[in-house]
């Protein structure tokens, strides 16, 4: 039960950014100090990635788990077309804006 209980946290942990992500797409202009914020969660997914990599080959008995790869990619892959418009911004200097669906 409790192995269970893990599984789906890992499950919800990885699609838990997807409404915050809705809003910030509904209304375009993303204020500075959350487009960080959003910024640093999935830069702390994708070095979380890192750090599997890392580990699996420098500990020997590193145990795989797949379930997590799967759902630490997922979560990672939610974030790319925000990267993208981050940096977009960041590059022009100019607050940061998501394209809208009208």
């Amino acid at each position: 039960l409790l192995e269970m209980l893990w599984y789906v946290s890992i499950y919800l942990e990885s699609l838990a950014i997807v409404p915050q992500l809705i809003v910030l797409q509904r209304y375009g202009e993303v204020e500075n100090l959350t487009s960080h914020y959003v910024f640093f969660l999935g830069a702390y997914r994708a070095l979380y990635i890192v750090n599997w990599v890392y580990r699996s080959y420098h500990e020997p008995y590193y145990k795989h788990n797949w379930i997590v790869y799967f759902c630490g990619a997922v979560q990672t892959a939610l974030y790319i077309d925000f990267f993208y418009y981050y940096f977009i911004s960041k590059v022009r200097g100019s607050k940061m804006s998501l394209p809208t669906a009208k």
